[in-house]
C-alpha cells in the first residue's frame, strides 16, 4: 500500500481554483527561457557588435569638425589624411618605442621576480610577493599623479635624490619617464602570467644540469627561460594590447610636452585646446589601434593553445624544489627591497606629501611643521563634489552589478549550451578585449549622438560603456568558476524534479557566490578608476572622481587638492581590491 500512496498522489488531478496547473506552468516556462535567452543575445550584440560597426563606419565617412552621421557618403579621405599627415611618424615611432620600451621594462620585473619568488630559497618572498603586487590596487590615473609628483624635475623626491647623489637627470614628463612608470604599472599583470609557469617547472631538469657542471646563468638561459616561453610570448602579446590602449600615463606624463601615442592623440583630436573636433580623425587612428590591438589577441590566443607543448610536469614525482642562491641571498633580498621602496612607496608618500601641503613643495623634515588638511577639507566641501560623488556612486554600482548579472547569463548559456550560438556568443565577447578604452569611448560618443536614446550626457551613458568594457573579463571569471563545479550537484538537482530555474538559484549561483563576489567587486574596483571613457562621455552633469581628479590636476593645476582626491580613489580602490583578494583567500582556504 505504501509503494503505491505517491503513485496515487503524483496523478492526482489539480484542484479547481488552485492556481495554473502543470501544464500551464511549463508552458509560461517553456515560453519563458527562448525570450529571456533573445533579449539577452540582443542586449549582448549591441553591446559588443554596435560600438565595432559605428566606430568603423564613422571612420570612413568624409567628415573633420561634423558628426559622421551629418556628412553623405563614404570615402577614406580619413585615412588618406592620417597617413599623409606630418605627425603620424613621429606618433608612430613615439608608439613603438613606448610600447617595446614598456614591455621591455615589465618583462625584466615580472621575469625576475617571478623567478626569485617562485623557483629560489629568497628570503622573505612569502611577504615580498604579494608586496610586488600592490601597483594593482592603485588606479592608473592615481599611479601617474603619484609619479609626477615623486619624479619631476623641480621637486621630486627620485628626481632630487638622483640629482643630489649621482648627478643624473630625471625628467619623468619624457617618453622614458613614461615607459618606466607603464612598466612598472604593468608588472604585477605579468608577473601573476609567468609565476604559475615557473611555479610549475619540474626542477629534475635544473638538478641533471647542475650536476652537470652548469652555472646558474647557464641554467637559466638553456633550460628554465626556454620552458616558460609559451607564458613569456602570452603575457607579452596581452602587455602590448594593454600598452596601446593604455591613457592616463601618456596623457599625464606625455602631454606636457606634446609627446603623442596613438591613445592620446585620439583623446587629444575629440577634445583639444582649441575646443575643434576632429571625428574622421579621431575614427581613423582609432581603427588603427583596434586593428593592431586585434592581431596581438590573435597571437595570444594562438600562443595559449601552443602551450601544451611545453608541459613538464606529470606524475607524482613532480616536487618544487628551490634553487639555493647561496650568498646572492641577501644582496638580492636588499635589491628587491630598494626596488619596492622606489617603485611603489615613495610615489604613495609623495602624494600623501602633496595632499597634506599648502602648496606643492619637496619632501623635508622641516615641512612636516606646516602640514595641514586643508586640501582635503577644500574637496570634501565643494560645490560639486557632492554631486560628483553621487554620480561616482551610480557608476560604479550599477556597472558592477549589470556586468556581474549579464556575466552569470553568459557563462551559464555558454557552460549548458542553452541555445544553439551559446558558445559563439560568449567567445565573442573577446573582440571587447582588442578596443581600447578610448577608442570604446569614441564608438558609445558616436553611437549615442545618433541614436535618440536620451542617454548623452548622463551617467547612463558612461555605464553602458564601462559594462560593455568589463563584460569579457567579467564573464570568464564566472565561466572559469562554473567549470571547476562538479556536474553531479546540478544532475542529482535536476532528477530529483527541480526546474532548470530552481536549480541555477538553489544549487549553482549559491556556490558560486564567492567567484561573483570576487566579479563584482573586481568591476567596481576598474570602474572607479577608468579615466579615457569617463573623460570622452563626461559632460556638466554626470561628471565622477576620477574627471575631477584629472580636472584638479591638469586643468587648475592644484596639486594639494588633486592629491587628495587622488589618496580619496586610492583608499577606496585598496580596500575594494583587498576584498577581492580576501575572497579570493577564503575560496582557497574553503
Amino acid at each position: 500500500m505504501t509503494t503505491t500512496e505517491p503513485v496515487v498522489a503524483a496523478t492526482d488531478p489539480p484542484r479547481r481554483g488552485s492556481g495554473h496547473t502543470p501544464r500551464r506552468r511549463s508552458r509560461a516556462g517553456s515560453l519563458l527561457g527562448p525570450l529571456v535567452n533573445l533579449a539577452m543575445i540582443i542586449l549582448v550584440s549591441y553591446l559588443v557588435l554596435v560600438p565595432l560597426a559605428i566606430l568603423i563606419y564613422s571612420s570612413l565617412k568624409p567628415t573633420t569638425t561634423e558628426l559622421p552621421f551629418q556628412v553623405p557618403g563614404l570615402s577614406l579621405s580619413n585615412f588618406q589624411a592620417v597617413f599623409s599627415s606630418s605627425r603620424i611618424g613621429s606618433v608612430t615611432l613615439n608608439t613603438a618605442i613606448y610600447v617595446v620600451g614598456s614591455l621591455a621594462v615589465a618583462l625584466a620585473l615580472s621575469l625576475s621576480l617571478a623567478y626569485l619568488f617562485e623557483r629560489t630559497d629568497l628570503p622573505g618572498r612569502r611577504l615580498l610577493g604579494p608586496a610586488a603586487l600592490a601597483p594593482m590596487a592603485i588606479p592608473v590615473t592615481v599611479t601617474a599623479i603619484a609619479w609626477a609628483l615623486a619624479a619631476n624635475p623641480a621637486n621630486g623626491p627620485l628626481a632630487v635624490m638622483l640629482r643630489q647623489l649621482l648627478g643624473l637627470q630625471l625628467n619623468i614628463y619624457s617618453l622614458p619617464g613614461m615607459i618606466m612608470v607603464t612598466g612598472i604599472f604593468g608588472m604585477p599583470s605579468m608577473y601573476l602570467m609567468l609565476a604559475p609557469a615557473f611555479a610549475r617547472l619540474n626542477p629534475e631538469l635544473e638538478e641533471a644540469a647542475a650536476t652537470a657542471g652548469a652555472s646558474l646563468t647557464r641554467r637559466l638561459r638553456l633550460i628554465v627561460f626556454p620552458l616558460v616561453v609559451p607564458a613569456v610570448a602570452a603575457a607579452s602579446m596581452l602587455m602590448v594590447v594593454v600598452v596601446l590602449e593604455g591613457f592616463a600615463i601618456p596623457a599625464i606624463l606625455g602631454l606636457p610636452h606634446q609627446i603623442f601615442v596613438y591613445s592620446s592623440l585620439i583623446q587629444y583630436s575629440l577634445q583639444p585646446p582649441s575646443g575643434v573636433a576632429n571625428y574622421g580623425q579621431a575614427s581613423a587612428y582609432g581603427v588603427l589601434v583596434l586593428v593592431l590591438s586585434m592581431v596581438m589577441l590573435l597571437v595570444y590566443r594562438r600562443r595559449v593553445r601552443d602551450a601544451d607543448r611545453f608541459k613538464v610536469v606529470s606524475g607524482k614525482g613532480y616536487r618544487a624544489n628551490r634553487t639555493s642562491l647561496g650568498r646572492w641571498r641577501l644582496p638580492l633580498v636588499a635589491l628587491v627591497l630598494v626596488y619596492m621602496a622606489i617603485a611603489v612607496v615613495l610615489p604613495i608618500l609623495a602624494l600623501l606629501w602633496t595632499s597634506l601641503s599648502p602648496h606643492s613643495r619637496p619632501m623635508s623634515l622641516s615641512g612636516l611643521n606646516s602640514m595641514t588638511l586643508a586640501p582635503y577639507r577644500n574637496v570634501f566641501t565643494s560645490s560639486e563634489f557632492g554631486q560628483v560623488l553621487i554620480n561616482t556612486a551610480e557608476v560604479v554600482l550599477v556597472t558592477a552589478t549589470v556586468t556581474t548579472a549579464i556575466s552569470i547569463w553568459l557563462a551559464l548559456a555558454a557552460a549548458r549550451r542553452q541555445f544553439p550560438g551559446s558558445t559563439f556568443l560568449f567567445e565573442s565577447t573577446f573582440l571587447v578585449f582588442g578596443i581600447p578604452s578610448v577608442v570604446l569611448g569614441v564608438s558609445v560618443l558616436f553611437v549615442y549622438l545618433f541614436v535618440p536614446v536620451g542617454i548623452y550626457g548622463t551617467v547612463w551613458i558612461i555605464v553602458v560603456a564601462l559594462v560593455t568594457r568589463f563584460l569579457p573579463r567579467g564573464s570568464r571569471v564566472v565561466h572559469t568558476a562554473l567549470m571547476q563545479l562538479d556536474d553531479g550537484l546540478v544532475e542529482a538537482a535536476r532528477v530529483a524534479g527541480a526546474s532548470r530555474l530552481t536549480v541555477t538559484r538553489t544549487v549553482v549561483l549559491p556556490l558560486l557566490r564567492p567567484a561573483l563576489v570576487t566579479c563584482w567587486f573586481w568591476v567596481f574596483a576598474h570602474a572607479l578608476g577608468e579615466l579615457p571613457i569617463a573623460l570622452l562621455l563626461t559632460g556638466s552633469d554626470n561628471k565622477t572622481l576620477v574627471v575631477l581628479l584629472w580636472d584638479s590636476f591638469t586643468s587648475s593645476v592644484n596639486y594639494p587638492e588633486a592629491s587628495a582626491l587622488a589618496v580619496t580613489l586610492l583608499v577606496v580602490s585598496m580596500i575594494t581590491m583587498w576584498l577581492v583578494n580576501r575572497r579570493g583567500g577564503v575560496e582557497e582556504a574553503a
